[in-house]
């Protein structure tokens, strides 16, 4: 058992170094010899003899792995294949494919896929794909797709799609994609997109891009050409707050906090987050439609008590770097009953409460109101 283990070993080893293994003849042999068909068990254990390294082959079948110059149509292995130069049309290995050329087709692998040139085709591993060249195509991987140049087409993965050069297409990963260079099309992943210049569309949690002509959608959208502001403001409820907005206009996230000193109770803190448009009116004013959710406290106490506020308002650049807005806003209430913490609602006036129930036999309750909103922005 020992001695078969190190024999696997040793042929494994020298699967993945078959250039070194190769004579210095056949290194700089630019003459190829042709089969139609071969069959071998490992490496120069077949048809092909000690020629294997130099000969091309339609068609292949390996029954646990192969070396070869080259593929044209067909090759198939248990465990891996290995060609020094191109390979067309399929290849299938139960682990590998290692190609030094260019694959034009569809390859198959249940580990990963290795190519040092550019694909043209189809690309579909367990764990990876691997291309220092190009990709016109598709690769879809459960871990990880990764090239050293650009794609054109579609790259999905459990884990993670890398792009070096520019992206043309999807990518779609279970985690995290990115492309350092352009991306014309859209970027879809549970977490993180980040590509320099942008297209299209990116969709995540967290999205990032040096600029983008399109839309981000996620939790936190950074555009770093795109819309940044800081915001004091007040309403009703809180007179001082102040807000973070990122991403472009048409699209951004909000994250604010609030505060409101009182002089005889702990003091009310409020933080939040929302989504927000920002069309354009005129030259200097922006229309703003603004969804926001607000969890509203008194000292170190936090029960429910969730102000869900709708915000429709006009901004006014003074400046390229200050505006002012303004609007009415609809708020909508959920919080907890019977708590004796909840702090007072209103900082100013008394807004008339339009509507007011309770759910859950009495421990949730709701109120509905109409307010207003206005403050400060420095772009």
């Amino acid at each position: 058992m020992k001695n078969l283990k190190l024999i696997i070993a040793g042929i494994f080893l020298f699967a993945l170094n078959p250039l070194q293994a190769q004579t210095e003849k056949e290194e700089n042999s630019k003459v190829y010899f042709h089969q139609d068909f071969q069959i071998s068990f490992v490496p120069f254990v077949g048809t092909n003899g000690i020629n294997s390294g130099i000969t091309i082959n339609d068609y292949s079948i390996n029954v646990l792995g192969g070396f070869s110059a080259g593929t044209n149509k067909l090759e198939l292995a248990g465990l891996f294949n290995i060609n020094r130069s191109d390979v067309s049309y399929a290849q299938f290995a139960g682990v590998f494919n290692q190609v030094n050329g260019k694959v034009k087709g569809a390859q198959f692998a249940g580990v990963i896929n290795s190519n040092l040139d550019s694909v043209d085709g189809f690309q579909a591993a367990g764990v990876t794909n691997f291309t220092t060249g190009s990709v016109k195509g598709a690769q879809l991987a459960g871990v990880i797709n990764f090239t050293t140049k650009s794609v054109e087409g579609f790259q999905g993965a459990g884990v993670m799609n890398f792009a070096v050069g520019s992206l043309k297409g999807t990518q779609l990963a279970g985690v995290s994609n990115f492309s350092i260079g352009d991306v014309n099309g859209t970027q879809v992943s549970g977490v993180l997109n980040f590509a320099r210049k942008v297209n299209g569309a990116q969709i995540a949690l967290f999205n990032y891009a040096d600029s983008i002509a399109g839309v981000p959608i996620g939790l936190i959208s950074v555009v770093k050409s795109g819309y940044h502001t800081l915001e004091l403001s007040t309403n009703e409820v809180m007179p001082f707050n102040m807000a973070w907005r990122t991403g472009v206009r048409p699209f951004y996230n909000i994250l604010f906090a609030g505060i409101r000193p009182e002089i005889e109770n702990e003091v009310t803190w409020s933080f939040g987050y929302g989504i927000g448009t920002s069309p354009r009116l005129g030259k200097k004013t922006y229309l703003n439609i603004e969804a926001t959710s607000e969890q509203v406290s008194k000292g170190e106490v936090i029960d429910l008590n969730l102000i869900n506020r709708f915000y429709l308002g006009f901004e006014y650049q003074i400046s390229s770097k200050i505006a002012v807005f303004g609007g009415p806003t609809m708020n909508f209430r959920v919080f907890e009953t019977g708590i004796e913490n909840h702090p007072k609602l209103f900082a100013y006036g008394d807004p008339k409460i339009r509507h007011e129930r309770t759910y859950d036999n009495g421990n949730i309750g709701s109120q509905f109101w109409y307010g207003m909103k206005a403050g400060i922005r420095f772009f």
